[in-house]
C-alpha cells in the first residue's frame, strides 16, 4: 500500500509539471532512492517517461490516473495557526465528494502516520467543518484566511483535507491515504 501512496503523490506532482527525482523527493519528504525506484517501476509500466530533464507522465499514465489528475486540484503546505495539530500541515483541495464520515478518513490518515485530519467543505462564500457545519472563520479567522488565500479557485462542493504530522513524509502519507480512500471507495480497510 505504501508504494501506491508514493505513486499517487508522484502522479499528482508530475501532472503539474516535469520534475526531477531530487525535487520530487524534497516535495514528498521521501528519499531520492525511494522516488527513483518508484519512477523506474512507473517507467517499466509505460506510465512515466524519464530523461535528463526529469520525469513526465506518458499518455498512458495520464489515462490511467485521470481520476487523481482531475479530482485533486491542489496540495499545499499551510502555516496554520489554530487548526494545525503538529509540525507540518498539508492540505488538499479535492473536487470529489467523500462517501464516508470525516472520522473514517482521519483514522486512515493516522494509521498512515499522520497526527490528525480535518475535513472541510466549500460553500459559496466560506469553508465549513464537515462534522458540524460550523464556519471555519467563526473561531479560526487566521486559518480561514490562510486557506482562502491558498485555495482561491475552490468551488462549492469541493472538500479540503487538512492533515498534520511531525514531518512532511508522514503528512504526505496520511493525506494521500485519505485521498485514495475518497477517490476509490472500494479501498480495503
Amino acid at each position: 500500500m505504501d508504494s501506491e501512496l508514493v505513486t499517487h503523490q508522484i502522479v499528482y506532482l508530475l501532472g503539474k509539471e516535469r520534475l526531477g527525482r531530487r525535487t520530487l523527493a524534497r516535495l514528498m519528504g521521501n528519499s531520492e532512492m525511494r522516488v527513483r525506484l518508484q519512477l523506474e517501476r512507473l517507467r517499466d509500466q509505460g506510465l512515466v517517461k524519464l530523461d535528463r530533464r526529469g520525469a513526465t507522465l506518458t499518455r498512458q499514465g495520464k489515462i490511467q490516473f485521470v481520476t487523481v489528475l482531475n479530482a485533486v486540484k491542489e496540495v499545499e503546505e499551510l502555516p496554520l495557526v489554530s487548526l494545525s495539530q503538529d509540525t507540518v500541515t498539508l492540505a488538499a483541495l479535492i473536487a470529489y465528494s467523500p462517501g464516508r464520515p470525516a472520522w473514517y478518513y482521519r483514522d486512515l490518515a493516522i494509521r498512515a502516520g499522520a497526527s490528525g485530519l480535518l475535513m472541510l467543505q466549500a460553500r459559496a462564500d466560506r469553508l465549513i467543518f464537515s462534522h458540524n457545519k460550523e464556519p471555519v472563520s467563526r473561531h479560526n479567522r487566521t486559518d480561514a484566511r490562510i486557506m482562502d488565500e491558498a485555495f482561491p479557485n475552490r468551488e462549492k462542493g469541493d472538500i479540503i483535507l487538512v492533515v498534520s504530522a511531525p514531518d512532511r513524509a508522514r503528512a504526505g502519507r496520511g493525506l494521500w491515504q485519505a485521498i485514495m480512500a475518497i477517490l476509490t471507495p472500494s479501498i480495503k480497510d
